[in-house]
């Protein structure tokens, strides 16, 4: 049975120190280009096809479309996830024996397509808790500030705030009221450090499951900008489902307020299981009973916030003209 490859390169003790300091850091380069066109190979096939559950999350927005779990269907991800050096870095990162793949997530926004990602903590929106956790955001275009590439409130890992969880369409089901206001980042820039990064295909960010993070809409008229999230978990992560946090559709053995196990979120280091592989050996689809009861939680809990007037108290977030450029913010030259 094949393990996943070694990377091309290690994490040095400086990138460490800064993922840990910003909650960010930016690896150039690290990513082989037979890795690179198999991340392009899947989502270009998400693309063309989309799950239900990609096309529920990009009905919104004409250019904008998103994906997760892809993994489930397409078997180059799958064994992107499985044999690509992805895992040594989360490890790595992470600091921990153990590691298992949470899930994947396609990004694509069109040339023109004039739609912020609002700033926000990716594990509000999730089942799980824990400070092991890590995601990688792949590009496979070159971006920048101007064409949505993202940017980060340095630092923001660190803050004790938990932030509602707001998606780019501001669905309801996952804004739990009792969680902390985002601020209002962009209206008040003299308050934070912000971090960003002009990058190319091979490139790669690691970020902390808590720094804040958002980027504007692509205002480029001929770059499009596709990216592949990949998400991690180490050895203290627990499965902490709530009605608020992302549902997952797919067959697992975790249970509440135990570590993951089972074919959702395969272990990949130190070893494979047998037994998850077989499981994902038949491609699997979430069932339809689990899809219509998480719309109808949606459309359920939009209509409550609105009867309860809290709907309007949400904050829309402050998205002007990217090309300003701020005091406060600071592109961050390619790291070695």
């Amino acid at each position: 049975m094949g393990y996943p490859a070694t990377p091309v390169r290690r994490l040095t003790p400086q990138e460490l120190q800064r993922y840990d300091e910003d909650g960010v850091v930016m690896l150039r380069g690290a990513i082989d280009r037979n890795w690179l066109e198999m991340v392009e190979e899947g989502l270009e096939q998400a693309r063309s096809d989309p799950s239900m559950i990609g096309r529920f999350m990009s009905r919104k927005v004409e250019g904008y479309k998103m994906d997760i779990f892809l993994w489930k269907r397409l078997d180059v991800l799958r064994d992107l996830i499985y044999y690509g050096p992805f895992a040594h870095w989360a490890r790595d990162l992470m600091r921990s024996e153990e590691v298992r793949f949470f899930y994947d997530q396609m990004f694509v926004k069109e040339p023109g397509t004039d739609a912020p990602t609002p700033w926000h903590q990716d594990l509000s929106f999730w089942p799980i808790r824990g400070e092991q956790i890590t995601s990688f955001w792949i590009p496979l275009d070159p971006v920048n500030k101007d064409n949505s590439g993202l940017l980060y409130v340095k630092g923001s890992h660190k803050w004790p705030q938990r932030f509602k969880a707001l998606s780019p369409d501001y669905v309801a089901a996952i804004i739990d009221e009792e969680m902390d206001d985002i601020p209002d980042i962009n209206a008040n820039l003299d308050k934070y450090e912000l971090l960003h990064w002009d990058m190319e295909p091979g490139d790669f960010l690691a970020f902390h499951p808590l720094t804040l993070h958002g980027s504007y809409g692509n205002l480029s008229r001929t770059r499009r900008r596709r990216a592949l999230a990949l998400r991690w978990t180490g050895d203290d992560v627990t499965y902490q489902p709530t009605a608020k946090r992302m549902p997952v559709h797919f067959r697992h053995d975790s249970q509440i307020g135990g570590p993951l196990r089972g074919g959702a979120f395969p272990i990949i280091l130190p070893h494979h299981d047998p037994a998850e592989r077989l499981q994902r050996a038949q491609p699997e689809s979430p069932s339809s009973c689990k899809l219509v009861g998480s719309a109808l939680h949606n459309a359920v809990s939009a209509a409550r916030l609105g009867l309860g007037g809290t709907s309007s108290a949400i904050p829309r977030q402050t998205w002007g003209d990217p090309r300003a450029q701020p005091s406060a913010e600071r592109r961050q030259e390619r790291q070695p």
